[in-house]
């Protein structure tokens, strides 16, 4: 039998409550303080993704950095509701040119 994983969607607030219909685990964030806790919590059970919103990876970057090199959980960087900061972009850039070992997305067209 295949583990469950679950999901997780850390941020401020207003961005992340409506994914709690969605069944995943709500870490509410307003400031750096409530780092380690999140981190303990994420760490300790089993997700398979874990959603950031760009502020809180912005407040958290260790929070991102813990998971980088693990194959679970995937940790995505999301927009929050006052729109892009271009973490999101930035770190997409940064895992496919690892993967691909050149930039394929987001390349200047001339």
């Amino acid at each position: 039998m295949m583990p469950m994983y679950k999901m997780a969607v850390v941020g401020e607030e207003e961005a992340v409550l409506g994914f709690r219909s969605l069944g995943a685990d709500i870490f509410t964030l307003s400031g750096p303080q409530e780092g380690e806790k999140i981190m303990a919590a994420l760490k300790k059970s089993r997700y398979g993704v874990v959603f950031l919103t760009e502020r809180a990876a912005k407040i958290l970057p260790e929070l991102v950095e813990a998971f980088e090199d693990q194959p679970l959980p995937a940790v995505a960087i999301i927009p929050g509701i006052e729109g892009s900061i271009g973490l999101a972009r930035t770190r997409m850039k940064k895992i496919v040119e690892k993967a691909v070992g050149a930039d394929i997305l987001f390349q200047e067209r001339g």
